[in-house]
């Protein structure tokens, strides 16, 4: 007779290990000490589309996306080799040329002498967080009617530019536009009518803008555009003028033609005295409304 207790007991953690392998959510794969892939689950071939024999042999390289440098990769062999573990965010690439983002977790396996025996890989694919977490970033800073910038992202590149405005020496204009009767046509034809004319309007202004400037969606239908880089404080008004010509083009929705104008205020920075964002905003305002006392579809400057 012979004590097999320790045996059993072996082959019984061995059938538990072999179980958490095959059916973890979590895709692992097992590296020898040269990086080169040796194992890989069920799970691995869900997340990244690859089948065991088509990355046995062969080193986690395969997964690649080329979103990541050098020295990222750098970073990552210098942590395995001197913490002997690994821990972040990866954008990899699918089978089928997807990329998606992981959260991976690489740890370094000693055997008892202190070598290098093999390194485990165990990531989960976050790609639906990361995208939900764009989409939310986008909501915090885009309208959601118009795809414009709303007042947090206008106000952060405002900012920007009155910082970019006092070392280059050039000029900005803060640009408050209003437009004219679309309380009317919301009332005559609807919110769902309004909304189109929204949309519509806000299409035809950005064709009035270069790359460096910003129209935003502030709410209703005020809009605000900030033009820098301008070289004197009347280079803003050929693109104020092109802006009241988009707003006054004809627009067809459900077989009503709109006909619309706008009123606008222009701001200028740099100013004698030192003024803020809000401040330029305020300006900017207080003048569209001498616009409007001046029958409206025209621009004036903050005196």
């Amino acid at each position: 007779v012979r004590d097999i207790t320790q045996q059993k007991n072996a082959e019984e953690q061995l059938r538990l290990a072999a179980g958490v392998f095959a059916h973890a959510r979590e895709g692992i794969m097992i590296m020898n000490a040269d990086f080169i892939l040796i194992n890989v689950n069920a799970a691995f071939t869900y997340i990244t589309g690859y089948e065991h024999d088509d990355v046995i042999g062969k080193k986690p390289g395969i997964l690649k996306s080329d979103r990541h440098s050098i020295d990222f990769y750098a970073s990552m062999y210098q942590s395995l080799d001197g913490k002997g573990h690994w821990y972040g965010e990866i954008w990899n690439r699918r089978k089928n040329g997807e990329v998606y983002a992981a959260l991976l977790n690489i740890s370094q396996i000693l055997s008892k002498d202190g070598e290098t025996r093999h390194f485990v890989g165990i990531f989960t694919d976050i790609t639906y967080i990361k995208t939900h977490q764009r989409e939310l970033e986008h909501l915090a800073h885009y309208d959601i009617l118009t795809g414009l910038p709303n007042r947090v992202l206008l106000t952060t590149r405002l900012q920007q530019a009155m910082a970019l405005t006092k070392r280059l020496n050039k000029f900005i204009a803060v640009v408050f536009i209003d437009l004219d009767g679309f309380k009317a046509i919301n009332d005559r034809y609807g919110h769902e009518t309004g909304d189109k004319l929204l949309i519509n309007i806000a299409k035809n202004m950005k064709y009035s803008f270069r790359k460096v400037d910003t129209l935003a969606r502030i709410g209703g239908d005020e809009f605000i555009a900030v033009f820098q880089s301008l070289n004197s404080k009347t280079d803003c008004e050929p693109f104020v003028r092109r802006i009241l010509t988009s707003v006054t083009k004809p627009i067809v929705i459900n077989e009503q033609t709109l006909n619309i104008t706008a009123s606008i205020g222009i701001s200028l920075y740099p100013q004698d005295e030192d003024a803020s964002p809000d401040l330029l905003l305020r300006q900017a305002d207080q003048a569209m409304y001498e616009a409007k006392k001046a029958k409206k579809n025209r621009f004036h400057f903050f005196d």
